[in-house]
């Protein structure tokens, strides 16, 4: 079957598709084109705001939209298409493709894909792509990462992924990954406002909805369900880093549906720190690795950037009791067998929450101060937040034992 659907590229905020030519089209891709929502949460003027920051890159905006064409129409377009059966049985052909830049990340330009066919439409996926060396080795490492864990927690809480492939343009060489886009899901971030720091969750429009601290407890404590679901209770394995302030979770708020989170990338899968093998008895090994993923848990949840790339701000006490509850459920699922296999080793322990909620009872405020401030000596936060955390670290341990001091 011949394979030539229409094929648009568009940005948000910009109303007619990106042609060869416009000014658009010829910006270097190291350009940020941001998400200036800080004041109005509006995401309309995402197309005027782009800044320079190497003029002489060589890869151009329009050039890495032709590399994702190219990537998805490879092949006849044969992963595309896969893809999109996987969304939608008997779809029938694919008749129109739009790719949209939707933001420049650290590592990544994500592009959303927007597939119409002869049954459905729309139907999304999102092409994660990079250009320079360090995103091209992420991207290697991210698809593989994904591809090994999923099943591993059920349902998932991570992307699909569907192929990945390397496109050589004249300039240089870009990467993609074709991945599940998760569709009604939104980023979201504390925003600063009249009667305090809130909560926003960024709606597609570009515009933000404002939600309770109550509210936004439920996000918080599905956040830390999701990353302790993952935690591998046997090796100390853990997904990190993620940072709320990198939109890494997404959140489902509407009001006709449940709410729930989604984890849309995962950049690496590793312990934490090294702990000598003969440390302590495989038992209490297990706990002690348990409780130095808890807490360090417990201050990354805390941490945030206004509106995502504002000033850093330790969220409040009620995301540390969300946090708390989110961590203990998912232990409790584990050991009742709830969440898929366990990286295929043996069961957890039946006793396993309740077990580590008496273990770290016994330890006091002091004691779980220093663990802490060692545990920022593995992760290295930026001078920022190690002031921001050192601020709130007696209160934040206060608040800890409180909480286990009746078990």
């Amino acid at each position: 079957m011949t394979f030539h659907p229409q094929i648009t590229f568009s940005v948000p905020g910009h109303a007619r598709a990106v042609i060869p030519g416009s000014p658009l089209w010829q910006m270097p891709l190291s350009g940020k084109m941001g998400h200036n929502r800080q004041k109005s949460g509006n995401k309309k003027t995402i197309a005027r705001n782009i800044s320079l920051q190497n003029a002489a890159d060589a890869f151009t905006v329009g050039d890495y939209f032709l590399a994702a064409r190219d990537f998805v129409i490879r092949n006849q377009g044969q992963m595309l298409y896969e893809a999109v059966t996987s969304l939608a049985e008997n779809c029938g052909r694919i008749v129109t493709i739009d790719i949209c830049l939707e933001k420049h990340g650290a590592f990544y330009h994500p592009l959303k894909i927007t597939v119409n066919t002869q049954r459905f439409s729309p139907l999304y996926l999102v092409l994660n792509g990079a250009v320079t060396e360090p995103g091209l080795t992420l991207i290697k490492t991210e698809h593989q990462l994904l591809g090994d864990m999923s099943g591993k927690v059920v349902p998932s809480y991570i992307p699909r992924i569907f192929g990945t492939a390397k496109i050589a343009r004249v300039r240089r060489e870009a990467a993609f990954f074709l991945g599940e886009w998760f569709a009604g899901f939104s980023e979201f971030h504390v925003t600063p406002t009249s009667s305090g720091n809130q909560v926003a969750v960024w709606e597609n429009d570009g515009e933000h909805v404002l939600i309770t601290w109550d509210q936004a407890a439920g996000i918080y404590e599905k956040i830390a369900y999701v990353l302790t679901a993952y935690y591998d209770i046997r090796t100390g394995h853990e997904i990190y880093p993620w940072h709320h302030a990198a939109g890494d979770f997404v959140v489902n708020f509407a009001k006709d549906a449940p709410l729930d989170v989604r984890l849309i990338t995962v950049r690496g899968y590793a312990p934490l720190g090294e702990m000598r093998q003969d440390s302590f008895a495989p038992g209490v090994k297990l706990l002690a690795c348990l409780l130095f993923y808890f807490l360090n848990l417990t201050l990354r949840m805390r941490l945030d950037r206004l509106d995502g790339t504002g000033p850093l701000v330790f969220l409040p006490r009620i995301v540390l009791d969300a946090t708390i509850k989110g961590a203990l459920k998912a232990l409790e699922h584990r050991a009742e067998g709830r969440l898929g296999r366990d990286a295929d080793t043996l069961p957890a322990p039946v006793d396993l929450q309740p077990a580590f909620a008496h273990f770290i009872s016994g330890f006091s405020r002091e004691q779980l101060m220093g663990i802490m401030t060692n545990l920022m000596d593995v992760w290295h936060p930026d001078a920022g937040e190690q002031d921001l955390v050192q601020e709130n670290l007696f209160s934040h341990c206060c608040r800890i034992c409180k909480t286990f001091e009746a078990v």
